[in-house]
């Protein structure tokens, strides 16, 4: 189940993204092209951080690292092709928290990056013990900030690089509940979170994305 559902983060999260910039009238041509450098991007940043953060000793699939890559397609292509810079960040920032969200259904379902200790109301038994359900949260919340974010999006008010913000404090806050956090001042997860924000703050005020718009 965890391979099938990262499989169709991707593949779900791609076709939104196309829909939304045919929506904008970008060319089929250039539309692939950016799709590909995505693809490219967001598997590459995220084995890169799994191989990183577990100390160059191992192998797989960082979400995190994913965001980067996609965020930083975005990026690069409203360089490439500055006439569609707006499609390019909307498309590829509103469907984030949808892929994240799916993705952590599959973690969910795989067991993995397990959450804090606790025994409370709808707490999950493992072989370690009672754990708090942070997966399941993460993909609820990520999966409601999708339709949120897609509702701001239709009524012509989505700021990318706000969303984008936005989505890496809320991943900043949950991180708290992970067992990777426990005994950590700071995560690993929410350092690279806080370097985007800082990123994001710094194209914005640099105007690079070209976007003013007013969001909720």
């Amino acid at each position: 189940m965890y391979r099938i559902m990262i499989l169709t983060s991707f593949i779900i999260g791609i076709t939104m993204s196309a829909y939304l910039l045919r929506r904008k009238k970008v060319p089929s041509r250039i539309i692939v092209m950016s799709l590909a450098l995505e693809l490219l991007l967001c598997v590459y940043l995220s084995i890169i951080a799994t191989y990183l953060l577990s100390g160059m000793g191992g192998y797989g699939l960082n979400s995190t690292g994913g965001a980067v890559g996609m965020l930083l397609g975005a990026f690069i292509f409203s360089f490439i092709t500055p006439q569609y810079k707006e499609a390019f960040w909307d498309a590829y920032t509103l469907v984030l928290p949808l892929m994240y969200g799916l993705g952590k259904v599959g973690c969910a379902f795989a067991g993995c990056c397990g959450g804090i200790s606790y025994n409370g109301i709808c707490h999950i038994h493992t072989q370690e013990g009672d754990v708090f359900p942070v997966q399941i949260l993460e993909a609820s919340v990520f999966l409601l900030i999708f339709v949120m974010s897609a509702f701001v999006y239709f009524r012509n008010r989505f700021d990318p690089l706000k969303a984008a913000i936005i989505y890496s404090l809320v991943k900043i806050m949950l991180d708290f509940l992970r067992a990777s956090h426990a005994d950590k001042i700071v995560s690993e997860n929410q350092i690279m979170c806080a370097v985007v924000i800082v990123l994001l703050l710094v194209v914005r005020f640099r105007g690079n994305y070209g976007i003013n718009k007013e969001t909720v």
